[in-house]
Parts: C-alpha cells; structure tokens; sequence
C-alpha cells in the first residue's frame, strides 16, 4: 500500500477510489439530470485517471441502487423518479450506526424506522455522530433513504490511524470503513516515522468528500505489530481517550493523602475492625471490602464496604466533568482503563491494605440464626488488613489454614445461609461460564481457559447482592414520606408472547406454567 499510495499521488490525473468515483459521477448526472453518457464520456468530462472499466463497474453498481438506470448502448441516466424523491424528502434528526461495508443507518427520535444512508451519502459522518438527514423512499421500495444534510455533534474528534510521509506533506490514514486521509502540519508533528501508528486529532472537517480533513498527531503509538498498539487501537476507536487532560490531571495530584482528624470525627470509625479484600490476581484497584467482628453477645457485624470516590470528585469540577464523559472504566484482556486518573483508582480510593481508606458502608448484624437483626448505613474511615486473591480465600474455605482463616469461613458460612435464603425466595441462578485469556510476558495471549467459579467468588457475590438490595429498601421506605432522588436498577414487564412461547414450550417437556 505504501509503495503504491506513493506513486499514484504524483500522477497529474486524479486516480479515485472506487467511492469517490461513484460519488463524482452522481454528482456529474445531477448537475445534467436529461443527458445519458457512456463510461468514455464520463472519464473525459470528471478527467479522471480511472480507466473505463473501473467506470463501467461504478456505473453499474450505481444502476443496482436505483441512483441511474441503463438507456443502451452502455448509457446511463439519472433516474429521475428518485431524484425527485431525494428532492422532495422529509427532514429528521438522529445518530449514525455505522455498518461494516461503510454504510449507516441513522436512528432517529421519535421514528421506528432506521433510515438507511449510503456511504456516498454520509458526508463525512462517522458511528455515533449526531446528525440531519433528508429522507425519502425510492421508488419500489417501502424502506426509507436518506443523506446527511448536516453534522450537528461529532461523536469524537481522536482516531488511530497510520503516518505517511511525504516530501512536502503528511496524512495519516485513519482506521474506519470507508478509510480517511487526515492532512496533518509537519510543523507541529511530534517525532515519527514513515508507517507509524498514531493518534491524531481532526481540527477542521470538510464540508464534504472533496477535501481532507485537517488535524494534529497527539500520540505517537510506534510500529504496528505489538500487542500494545493494537490495545490501544481497540480503545481510540471505539471513542476512548487514552489520557485525561492536563486539567485533570492537575486537579488529581493536588489531593491530600492524607485524612484530616475533622473529617475522622464525621465518620464512623471502623479501623480497629478486621477488614479483608478479595479480587481478581491481577486487580489493580480494589474497590470494595468485607469487615467482621464478634460482638459480645453472640453476635456478628459484617461490614461491606465501597470506596467513597465522592469525597474526593465534586461536581462540576474538571474531575467530575471527565468522569461524566468516560462514564465507566473500560476492561480488555490485559489493561484497564479506568474512568479517573490512576492517582484516585489506583491509590486514594482503592482500598489497599494497611492504609486508612474512605468508605460508605453497609453494616448488618446477623444473630445466632444467621438472621439479619439490625443494619446501618453511612460514610466511614477503614483499614484493611490483607489483600487476598480468590484463589487464596479459597484455600481458607476448604480448611487449608494461613492468615485471617477463620474471619474468611465465618463469611463463607453466612453467605451460604444467604444464598440458600434467596433460592428459597424464589432468586434464579444464572450460572454462565467466564472465558479468560492467558498472557506472556508480551501481554499477548496464549491460552484460552475457562474461568473456575468456586465459593470465594459466590462469597463475595452473596454480600454485595445483600447490601445493594438492603440499600434499595432503605431508600425504598425512606421515599414514602418525601422524594428521594436515587438511581434504580428495574427490569421491564416481561413480553407477553415471549411468556406464551415460552409456557407452550415447557409444556412439551412436562411441565405447567402460571402465567
């Protein structure tokens, strides 16, 4: 491709992509909507460097889409009954969902129906742009076309894409369907070479397919090839950002370490309580906690615990801001990337061990029956004493012995009584199975395996089950007498004919359903 895309960009004549040249030949009937033209007369009147061929088949493939029809004599005209729907077309706003081949169907508000766009007809608007469109519905047909009139809200404005370099000029060619050249200012390029994959900015779009956009190299990635390039690929495009802003990251290092005695006294204090982590091996951030302590009766307290990330992100702060664009942390097979800076994920609120950590807190205790008697909700300091992986609670569990066992059975014990609580109840075991990835030390996978789901996993699954549904009906109760904004988590009335299958079929395998 190189080589080739080299060479063709010196020739006097334009040489077009098969795209381009379906799009300049639509636009050569519609400005001479009576004439028929052969493929000879096009390539004269678009001087072109396309040969006939290339232009028989453009024609073609325009004649399968209804855009020309054939007259004989290897001319083609507009097809007139179209164009005067195209021209006579409705207006409607909505969002690109790209397609594989380059194509796009646009969703638009308050209309059942997607519009299909062509390619051609995209006007340079990518997966997830917000935009107008002009629909009609060809003749024949009873599903809607459109073309984008207008880009009201680009989706993102950073791409990963390869760096050619030229004597007097560069572009990168970014990675979508159909591909785009972006020209970029080698005055302000950071050091890179011929090939390299890069990230770039576009700066100004063009109004349409005629010109490239215009835009700045913010990263250089290296040579393809690496398994960490093309991590990074996946991430840029798919709309993430691989770093977060100066600003950001300004207002992330500023935050104190350290806990204030003011802010200690307005919490619950919890640091004298054993408290334990489990995650994943390969965790990074810890984000929640179990405590246990015996009361002197007899009882149990057990505590769950979730970082108090509030604390420290306030709202409309550039922090909060960011974490509002990112909305979530993104996990591939060996990275994340996390939705704050690693100096909140990694450090201030991840609930390490041996460090005094904010919390927000759900403590139940559980009498001699296992039965849950008294719960308590609120902001807390806490301290745990050992991170454990899964695998190392397990061993716990089957009675191997080490550090904190008993504390870790206790909780095993409890949450199985939970657990047989909600089958009982009528809660439905969705038992799937997690595929992970083995990695070298190149990060590049080399054995697929499944994921073994053993009781230290349902352990930790049984308490935050618990404390997400006792936090729902404290809010629940509380929102009687006054409204109480909150996010829930409801699902849908199921689908009555989905029901009926769904009881025909269970019948046939002997079995009665009430719906």
């Amino acid at each position: 491709m190189s080589k080739n895309r080299k060479h063709n960009s010196k020739k006097t004549g334009r040489k077009l992509s098969a795209n381009q040249l379906r799009e300049e030949i639509l636009k050569l009937f519609r400005r001479h909507p009576k004439k028929q033209l052969n493929p000879k007369q096009i390539v004269r009147k678009l001087k072109v460097a396309n040969n006939s061929d290339s232009v028989r088949d453009a024609l073609e493939k325009l004649s399968e889409s209804n855009e020309l029809r054939p007259t004989g004599d290897y001319k083609f005209k507009l097809n007139r009954q179209d164009h005067a729907a195209r021209s006579n077309g409705q207006y409607a706003t909505g969002t690109v969902d790209m397609t594989r081949s380059g194509d796009a169907y646009i969703v638009c508000e308050g209309q059942e129906q997607d519009v299909h766009v062509s390619a051609k007809y995209l006007n340079t608007a990518m997966n997830g742009d917000k935009v107008k469109i002009r629909t009609w519905t060809p003749s024949g047909r009873r599903k809607p076309e459109g073309e984008v009139e207008q880009i009201l809200e680009r989706a993102r404005d950073h791409f990963i894409g390869t760096l050619w370099m030229y004597p007097k000029h560069a572009v990168v060619t970014i990675d979508i369907v159909p591909p785009i050249d972006v020209e970029v200012n080698m005055k302000d390029m950071p050091e890179a070479s011929d090939e390299d994959r890069v990230v770039v900015r576009i700066d100004e779009w063009p109004d349409r397919h005629k010109h490239n956009p215009k835009g700045t190299i913010t990263t250089v990635l290296g040579k393809a090839g690496s398994s960490d390039i093309e991590m990074k690929t996946i991430l840029v495009n798919n709309g993430f950002d691989l770093e977060f802003p100066q600003d950001v990251k300004r207002e992330a290092e500023y935050l104190p370490a350290r806990i204030s005695e003011e802010e200690i006294k307005r919490r619950r204090d919890l640091r004298e309580i054993t408290t334990i982590t489990v995650d994943p091996e390969d965790a990074k951030d810890f984000d929640d906690a179990l405590s246990i302590r015996h009361l002197e009766n007899g009882e149990i307290e057990v505590g769950v615990h979730i970082a108090d990330v509030t604390h420290y992100v306030k709202e409309g702060t550039p922090l909060d801001k960011e974490a509002f664009n990112r909305s979530t942390s993104v996990y591939l097979v060996d990275r994340v990337l996390p939705m704050l800076p690693e100096r909140l994920s990694n450090d201030l609120c991840s609930l390490r061990p041996n460090v005094d950590r904010l919390a927000f807190s759900a403590l139940f205790v559980f009498n001699k029956s296992n039965k849950i008697i008294n719960r308590w909700f609120g902001k807390t300091v806490i301290h745990s004493d050992q991170r454990f992986t899964y695998e190392e609670a397990q061993e716990r569990i089957e009675g191997q012995g080490g550090s904190f066992a008993q504390e870790i059975q206790q909780l095993a014990k409890l949450a199985r009584h939970l657990r047989k609580q909600r089958y009982k109840e009528g809660a439905i075991n969705f038992e799937t199975e997690e595929v992970k990835f083995r990695l070298d030390k190149d990060a590049v996978p080399v054995e697929v395996y499944v994921k073994e789901r053993k009781e230290a996993h349902m352990m930790i699954e049984d308490f935050m089950l618990l404390a997400n549904r006792e936090v729902a009906q404290f809010i629940s109760l509380k929102g009687r007498d006054q409204e109480i904004p909150y996010v829930y988590r409801i699902h849908d009335e199921p689908d009555p004919d989905k029901v009926m299958e769904l009881s025909r079929f269970a019948r046939e395998m002997g079995f009665d359903m009430n719906i």
